[in-house]
């Protein structure tokens, strides 16, 4: 019974999608969608992103249109199916589904009239309410099927709020769990992966949950029901300037601000062991130092040239690797890089945009560089198209889909104690430069 009803699933909503798609192909002007050629998928997609703001690529599309085959048939996820159904006019995609399952063929009236001759006026009475109770039983029995669909499946309406998004650290961020129509015994089910890179995934008690925040940064966090994501919300927390503040890897509770307001050497922007040492960190264990800058500008992260010199951690107690980290924040994403030592470059790890990258699975040696003795670091970004130099050699070159917007951040983490220097982040269509007054103070 189950996997009859769940093939009786897919058939429904594959024809929903095959209507949805001659739909589109009427409101674009090319019904014949199997002569349509690659150029008519890119142009889709850019109407797409132009009514919807959703990104959705051209391969995308073309699995979903039938395009390029595969084994089995792609299903779409959640918010590329509800901008095709916003493409043609709909709320989402729940609301065109359950309106072309409910449609109903009418009755044959041509074979009715060829045989009204022969039939009794009761037969016709008997014939007439048979349809009206099959037609009452269809449309039921179609409507409840696709509200127990969305209550599992699409969650439409549930979002994910914080009430207080922005200020300074710390900050208890304040999250609600907005739907009309969650049940109370549900909530339990709603959880929330914070984005912070220290805390797990939490789950709801009642519709409100709140969360910590210890450091600057611009945070993404997603809430889950179950193990599925459904959506996601954004936590601004700018700096002071610049901000320096140590962590450990043992101690995810706590944090340790630098607290030491001093003038820095314009050309090298650092804190000592002692000045760790001095904040509470046992410095004979692994422990961070995290530098952040976090401000809203008006220079594209998309078009940007980002370059310092950094010296990392020498070998030192909790200290083999000899990392780096390099973020910057962008309205709606970040990129994200992890320079280390070649033998370390399992730990490695790069995110641009959408575009993620895990050392555990992925061949990243071009992220394997030993700086503690220096080296220099440019980050290239022109139109989405990403270019790595490491010491003036290119080491990295790849792209992603879907913009970030403005930059409004960056933070620089060594293991252990790093510096930088010469640091500049420019926008390479207005020059714009991100510390053009080359603040050297830390504050906290």
């Amino acid at each position: 019974m189950n996997e009859q009803y769940g093939q009786t699933e897919k058939l429904d909503f594959f024809n929903s999608l095959d209507a949805c798609c001659q739909q589109i192909a009427l409101k674009v002007g090319k019904e014949d969608i199997s002569v349509w050629k690659n150029s008519d998928y890119i142009k889709l997609g850019a109407l797409l992103y132009r009514e919807t703001k959703i990104t959705i690529s051209e391969n995308t599309l073309k699995r979903i249109f039938g395009k390029l085959k595969t084994s089995t048939r792609y299903y779409p996820q959640k918010a590329t199916r509800d901008a095709l159904a916003q493409f043609i006019g709909h709320r989402d995609w729940y609301e065109f589904e359950l309106l072309q399952n409910s449609q109903l063929a009418p009755p044959n009236t041509n074979q009715h009239k060829k045989k009204q001759h022969l039939t009794q006026p009761n037969s016709k009475k008997k014939n007439r309410l048979a349809f009206y109770i099959i037609t009452g039983v269809a449309v039921v029995s179609a409507i409840t099927f696709f509200v127990f669909f969305k209550n599992q499946n699409e969650l439409v309406g549930v979002q994910l709020l914080c009430l207080n998004p922005e200020g300074k650290t710390p900050h208890s961020a304040i999250f609600k769990l907005q739907s009309e129509d969650i049940l109370e015994a549900d909530h339990p089910n709603f959880s929330i992966s914070f984005d912070d890179g220290r805390s797990k995934r939490t789950s709801f008690k009642d519709s409100l949950l709140n969360h910590y925040y210890d450091n600057p940064g611009r945070y993404f966090p997603v809430l889950y029901h179950h193990d599925r994501p459904i959506d996601t919300a954004i936590v601004y927390l700018r700096s002071k300037g610049w901000s320096a503040i140590a962590s450990m890897q043992a101690d995810t509770t706590r944090v340790y601000p630098i607290l030491n307001n001093k003038v820095l050497d314009p050309n090298s922007p650092m804190f000592s062991l002692m000045d760790v040492y001095r904040a509470g960190v046992d410095t004979t264990k692994t422990f961070f130092l995290e530098y952040a800058n976090i401000k809203p500008s008006t220079i594209k992260a998309d078009n940007l040239e980002f370059h310092t010199y950094v010296e990392t951690s020498g070998n030192r107690p909790g200290v083999r690797c000899s990392q780096v980290d390099i973020v910057i924040y962008g309205e709606y994403g970040y990129h994200y890089f992890i320079i280390t030592k070649p033998e370390c470059v399992a730990w490695s790890r790069c995110k641009f945009s959408d575009n993620i990258r895990e050392g555990g699975k992925d061949d990243l040696r071009q992220l394997g560089h030993d700086l503690s003795k220096g080296g220099s670091l440019k980050l290239r970004i022109l139109n989405k198209n990403v270019q790595l130099f490491v010491n003036d050699t290119l080491s990295m070159k790849t792209s992603y889909r879907k913009p970030i917007g403005n930059l409004m951040g960056i933070k620089i983490i060594f293991a252990g104690v790093g510096h930088f220097s010469d640091l500049d982040v420019m926008d390479l269509k207005t020059k714009q430069h991100y510390l053009s007054d080359k603040i050297n103070l830390i504050y906290n």
